[in-house]
């Protein structure tokens, strides 16, 4: 049990799923390492094979309640079935329960936690812990490596977009940076109630970010000197993080939420919102305000 707990937080925890209609009653299956799963639907397309790539969605459930989800990282994961079956791997559980599914197909694995020396946190009083699965797509070798060489290449052409503009973008922060300097924005840079100012440059027409969703943003970042610490436009490729849950500094999360996919702007950082009064050394000095250009490429 303790290698199925591990399979699931390598490859199906963050998981998200909603099981469709259409189910299907089935009988409930057994796994070589004896855990439960159970068909949820069945299209009768062809069952997965080995070698297979297999696109799939998860989510983790307590009761009802989904506690985590793929769908909320957007692409689906992505998992190959070994060529050999070892039901000794840590993944044999996932693969016993693909191998039994198909295109379109839904599966639900049923852990029971009894079995467990220690209850995971937030199951305490639970005595099963659902996983749903559902396949969206199969692919073989040769498809598999087609597609990812396109996504390498579409990665690629896109970078030089961005480094392309990494310099106009920066001379262009430092000219505003230097005239909030000066005091010469006056209300243009609106305030929030913590002390965040920000000034929107593109509203953008994409969605809003929520809470615990998935943002990328292409960003600059100088002091209020003019001094550049940080860049991502040069480097070609944005920051992906959840927003709203502190993996960022609190002035990123409180302002990339005030943007709309595709839009664009200013977010001027006291240092509270920022790396607090003993900075970041060497980079970012003590009682440091901050600013950011920011480009909300996607919110997902």
């Amino acid at each position: 049990m303790h290698q199925l707990m591990r399979l699931f937080t390598l490859v199906v925890l963050a998981a998200t799923l909603v099981l469709t209609s259409c189910q299907q009653d089935s009988a409930m299956q057994t796994a070589s390492d004896g855990t439960e799963f159970k068909i949820q639907k069945s299209t009768g397309s062809p069952k997965i094979q080995p070698g297979q790539y297999v696109y799939y969605h998860a989510q983790r459930r307590k009761g009802e309640e989904v506690e985590s989800r793929s769908r909320d990282l957007g692409d689906p994961q992505i998992f190959q079935i070994p060529a050999e079956d070892n039901p000794n791997s840590e993944t044999a559980l996932l693969e016993d329960v693909l191998t039994s599914m198909g295109v379109g197909d839904s599966a639900t694995i049923y852990l029971r936690l009894d079995t467990l020396p220690t209850k995971p946190p937030g199951f305490e009083e639970e005595d099963v812990m659902y996983f749903d699965l559902v396949v969206v797509d199969v692919k073989e070798q040769a498809e598999f490596d087609a597609e990812q060489e396109e996504k390498r290449a579409a990665a690629e052409a896109d970078a030089a977009v961005f480094r392309e503009r990494a310099e106009p973008v920066i001379q262009e922060t430092k000219n505003i940076v230097a005239q909030y300097a000066a005091g010469e924005l006056g209300d243009k840079v609106q305030r929030t109630n913590t002390g965040l100012g920000y000034m929107i440059v593109e509203e953008g027409t994409g969605a809003s970010p929520t809470v615990g969703k998935q943002v990328s943003v292409q960003y600059v970042g100088t002091l209020t000197d003019g001094t550049l610490f940080d860049n991502s436009f040069e480097r070609g490729q944005a920051i992906t993080f959840p927003l709203g849950v502190g993996r960022v500094i609190p002035g990123w999360d409180e302002g990339i939420a005030l943007l709309k996919e595709g839009g664009s702007g200013y977010l001027f950082i006291p240092h509270q919102l920022g790396y607090g009064e003993a900075g970041s050394p060497p980079v970012i000095p003590a009682n440091a305000e901050l600013v950011f250009y920011v480009e909300l490429i996607k919110a997902f």
